[in-house]
């Protein structure tokens, strides 16, 4: 049975671990493995992960991805604190406008990517409203991006790159410029993904 994609992701991002000026000043942990030989625990789980995005790259990705659409392009990312800054061209009616919008309240869980559109501004003279915004992300008619309509909640499917025994789930982030770091809670890897039976090398003969 289906499970309907009502969005698990709560408007209230919890901001355990930073500071005053937003900077994280509690320590997680470094990546603790932990091989196991009980077939009944994870392959292996780690106490906290920190990962560094490259948002140049990340831009450029979803530029490609973005090529075609009528609606939205000319995608810009940096990092604002515990969002991402974007802008964009959105044509509204017919005409283009440049927008700015923070991307916030990221989380992953269960495989997919949420966050909520906020603080949409228009960097052009010409008003435009979040609907907007929204039907250009419809307008790519992929059924791996859900949008929330009226929310600004958008929900990305990352079933296809994220194994189902992998584990994760965002604790923070926070934007630095061209980077946005990310910090993760406790995880594990329950077994090797598709793990399939083992083969002999080409050219082996079994015994």
């Amino acid at each position: 049975m289906r499970q309907s994609l009502s969005h698990p992701f709560s408007p209230d991002l919890s901001r355990r671990g930073l500071g005053k000026k937003g900077t994280f000043y509690e320590s997680i942990p470094a990546i603790l493995i932990a091989v196991t030989i009980d077939h009944l625990s994870p392959l292996a789980r780690w106490d906290g992960l920190h990962l560094v995005l490259d948002l140049s790259r990340v831009e450029r990705h979803l530029n490609e991805y973005l090529a075609g659409n009528r609606s939205l392009r000319d995608l810009s990312l940096r990092g604002a604190g515990d969002a991402v800054a974007a802008e964009m061209t959105v044509v509204w009616k017919g005409v283009p406008a440049r927008v700015g919008l923070e991307l916030a309240e990221i989380r992953l869980r269960r495989r997919h990517l949420g966050f909520r559109m906020r603080k949409l501004r228009a960097l052009s003279a010409i008003p435009v409203p979040r609907a907007a915004v929204e039907f250009g992300l419809n307008a790519l008619e992929s059924p791996l991006v859900k949008v929330f309509s009226g929310q600004g909640i958008v929900v990305i499917d990352l079933r296809r790159w994220l194994p189902e025994e992998l584990v994760l789930e965002v604790l923070t982030v926070q934007g630095m410029a061209r980077t946005l770091h990310v910090w993760f809670g406790p995880g594990r890897l329950s077994e090797l993904p598709n793990r399939a039976p083992s083969r002999l090398p080409a050219g082996t003969a079994a015994d």
